[in-house]
């Protein structure tokens, strides 16, 4: 077992979830695999383990195949203090994302009020804030977790979205100049958490985020599509004190 976990996905209640797991090479094997939780195994990263399971599957006969298998840890042979080679960068396969996941438009509408719009436009086109560094950003299909991913579908960064209510009253003036595609039925704050402790928000990113119902030329069905705004007014003030920054906003959808 690798001394450290990755994201993997598992299966439960019915749904296919993200999750850290364990990266484990079984015996006579030279393949990592992942593997879910193991009942009664105390991990501590930074050690690689030697360990012997038991494997338990659960029938479902109208399948005809195990509706869950759960591993209970049987003896712990050996404990290293050492970082494990080649470990690989996540288990999560490709379908993944395009079966299960939401991308955010990295093409993007914006808003300037500036004596140099110039500027400003060139800089929204290489800000990573606002590109994702090159990178796709999707969401699962419950829109609970994020992921930034290359085009190898390795995983630059990841966490959840945290969701709160928020009054349109409260959204910049600006974001009238971009109003969402559609009917808007509702205003709310994400917070996309970089990890998977609630506790650390320093380096979270906030959005305001507009809930609509999309307009008929463009809905691929009935659910619901978020709209994500951002007002970039003080930080390009900040950055640009010489171009006249009166307002700047960006938008992205999603795809």
């Amino acid at each position: 077992m690798a001394s450290e976990k990755v994201p993997g996905l598992l299966f439960s209640s019915g749904d296919n979830h993200v999750s850290e797991v364990y990266a484990i090479m079984k015996e006579h094997s030279a393949e990592w695999e992942q593997l879910g939780e193991i009942k009664g195994f105390e991990y501590e990263p930074g050690y690689e383990y030697t360990i012997r399971i038991s494997e338990t599957n659960y029938l479902d006969h109208s399948m005809g195949e195990p509706a869950w298998t759960e591993y209970e840890l049987m003896e712990v042979i050996s404990k290293e203090k050492k970082i494990s080679d080649d470990i690989p960068d996540n288990f999560i396969p490709d379908w993944f994302y395009t079966k299960y996941c939401t991308n955010i438009d990295t093409d993007f509408g914006y808003y300037i009020d500036a004596e140099n719009k110039t500027v400003i436009e060139e800089d929204l086109s290489s800000n990573p804030m606002i590109t994702f560094g090159g990178l796709h950003c999707y969401m699962d299909k419950n829109w609970t977790n994020w992921f930034l991913v290359n085009d190898k579908k390795e995983i630059g960064m990841l966490g959840f979205i945290k969701k709160e209510n928020k009054e349109s009253a409260d959204f910049p003036e600006a974001y009238k100049n971009l109003k969402p595609d559609g009917t808007i039925i509702g205003t709310m704050e994400w917070t996309f958490i970089i990890g998977y402790d609630p506790e650390k928000e320093e380096n979270a990113i906030k959005y305001d985020v507009f809930i609509c119902n999309p307009s008929k030329s463009k809905s691929v069905g009935s659910e619901s599509v978020p709209y994500f705004y951002k007002d970039f007014t003080q930080y390009y003030q900040e950055k640009y004190p010489e171009a006249g920054v009166k307002t700047v906003a960006v938008s992205h959808s999603i795809k």
